[in-house]
């Protein structure tokens, strides 16, 4: 299962009548064995059905268009990604930048290192982690790169590692102190996102579920501090905080609703590499979703394709070929 490590869990199955109380919109439906007739059970799972479809069908529309990929990213939108990629997985050290780049993000690295016209980028390919990294000496290209991200942290780490290192003296550029807070109208989730988040699919097995499987649609993100995870928190208003035994913390959520809207978010300030064709994944299926595509075989069928093809980072668990009976 890949960690598309805030993760959006997106869960859509069937209703289906697997006990004497079925519930439709808030009436209560009570079969008490032989006293129902096939009838009148028929006309009630027909019922059931459409207000099945329909909870789908209610959820928020997502246009059939992408908006276009960009690259050719202005500096203030650029500085936001880069204070976002760089509070996920960056290090600021004595005069000397870095920041690892994950196999399927070898073109970002490239990007990143074009966009600032200084430094290296160095082949890292250890038997555990296979990867690149952009390493950044030069003096203008530091400068560059706190002149780009000056003002945009949302935490105070990366803040404090350049004032104590003295980045303000050496560079002869005032540091401006972290935002601690998050916006929904800049690029710095989406650099968050590309450095911590992931999003994937998963088909599991339900036998609550007519069909027999259900659809979730997950994005992760995780963080050793805990400012960026409770923002989002808070400006999502629903899903859940943990913190594991080693100290990092997670945001989970499993709203349709939430989900619409990080879908929306993710359609203008756009991830890159392998990252961005897994979100193009969710949001199909989040479609597939809303138009009921999931309550069939032939979709759960074509989820798991989409799920599967052509990226490693995109789980799915596995269907058993039972499916195709149903």
């Amino acid at each position: 299962k890949q960690v598309f490590t805030v993760k959006i869990l997106l869960s859509a199955g069937n209703f289906c009548i697997n006990s004497p109380l079925v519930f439709t919109l808030g009436t209560i439906y009570l079969f008490s064995g032989k006293s129902a007739s096939n009838f009148a059970i028929r006309k009630i799972a027909m019922a059931i059905t459409k207000n099945t479809n329909e909870k789908y069908t209610n959820l928020p529309w997502i246009s059939d268009h992408l908006s276009k990929y960009r690259t050719n990213l202005t500096d203030k939108e650029l500085g936001y990604f880069l204070a976002g990629l760089i509070e996920g997985k960056g290090w600021f050290g004595v005069k000397e930048f870095q920041i690892v780049f994950q196999q399927s993000e070898i073109q970002l690295a490239h990007y990143i290192r074009k966009q600032i016209g200084y430094g290296r980028i160095d082949k890292i390919d250890a038997s555990h982690k296979k990867g690149v990294k952009y390493i950044c000496k030069h003096k203008q290209g530091l400068f560059i790169i706190l002149s780009l991200i000056n003002g945009k942290f949302v935490t105070e780490s990366k803040y404090n590692q350049l004032i104590r290192l003295n980045y303000s003296k050496y560079l002869n550029i005032r540091i401006l102190p972290p935002l601690k807070r998050l916006s929904w109208d800049n690029f710095w989730l989406a650099g968050f996102s590309q450095a911590l988040g992931c999003f994937y699919i998963n088909v599991v097995k339900s036998p609550r579920d007519e069909i027999g499987y259900s659809v979730r649609l997950e994005y992760s993100i995780k963080q050793k501090e805990k400012l960026p995870i409770e923002l989002l928190h808070y400006h999502l208003k629903t899903g859940d905080i943990t913190q594991d035994s080693s100290g990092i913390w997670c945001y989970k959520s499993s709203d349709f609703m939430t989900a619409a809207r990080l879908i929306s978010y993710f359609d203008k300030y756009h991830v890159f590499g392998w990252k961005y064709v897994n979100f193009i994944k969710v949001r199909k299926v989040y479609r597939m979703i809303r138009e009921g595509k999931h309550l069939q075989s032939k979709g759960i069928k074509k989820i798991r394709s989409i799920a599967t093809k052509g990226s490693s980072e995109t789980s799915t668990q596995e269907i058993n070929t039972d499916i195709e009976k149903k």
